[in-house]
């Protein structure tokens, strides 16, 4: 079963990407020759989501322009604007407010993700848990040397760009009830309304072990269109 609506947060300046977002919003930066929004639509509407809500702010007009209504990628967007310099619950609470979602729950993201994850898994989890929200988890990866010591303080082992057993760190992808609007009064979501719905055992956990990965920076960009031009995420 899939959610027949999401919210994508696209307002992003992406100063990490430096020239790269000087005359565009970092969603349009290319990816694999595809700007970045189109393969989160693209993989939205695999996943059968026919309602697209985007919240713009930063060079709005470019990202506007080029997705239209939607209709050539078989789906339906309308556009939410929020403040640039506002936090994610800013965006969110906009995009939901604005758009007048009559959907009871629905799928919500930041707009820098290319993964292969499949909807239908999430949001089975989410509705059964009966959460306000559920986060798609991923296993923490880091590029650092993870260290293994023994109780002589000796080295075991080192693993480099290790993913971190039993850490799970937050993929940005999520589904929301409409209950959240009365949990996001600014500032940033994961540091506020996901602490609080935590603390009141109302967050859902839906741990995915496929491929997933940001756009962020340059670092970041490269990684995925290395990874692209090996593989097809379907999107």
């Amino acid at each position: 079963m899939a959610l027949e609506t999401a919210i994508i947060i696209a307002g992003g300046k992406g100063t990490r990407l430096e020239e790269r977002t000087e005359d565009i919003p970092k969603p349009m930066v290319s990816v694999g020759g595809v700007p970045l929004i189109a393969r989160v639509v693209r993989w939205l509407k695999k996943n059968e989501v026919k309602n697209l809500v985007i919240g713009v702010a930063y060079k709005k007009e470019k990202i506007i322009d080029y997705l239209g209504n939607g209709n050539r990628f078989g789906v339906n967007i309308s556009y939410t604007c929020h403040d640039e310099n506002g936090g994610t619950e800013d965006a969110f609470k906009a995009a939901i407010e604005q758009s007048k979602i009559p959907d009871e729950n629905f799928y919500a993201m930041n707009g820098d993700q290319l993964t292969d994850l499949q909807l239908e898994g999430l949001t089975n989890s989410h509705l059964r848990s009966g959460a306000i929200a559920t986060l798609t988890t991923i296993r923490l990866r880091t590029n650092f040397g993870i260290i293994e010591t023994d109780i002589q303080n000796k080295i075991t082992k080192i693993h480099e760009k290790w993913s971190v057993p039993n850490v799970l760190m937050n993929s940005g992808i999520y589904v929301f009830n409409r209950e959240i609007t009365g949990y996001l009064h600014g500032g940033n979501i994961e540091e506020n309304t996901f602490r609080r719905l935590a603390e009141e055992r109302k967050l859902n956990s839906f741990y995915y072990d496929g491929e997933w990965m940001t756009v962020n920076d340059k670092k970041e960009l490269k990684k995925a269109e290395e990874f692209l031009s090996r593989y097809d995420l379907g999107n």
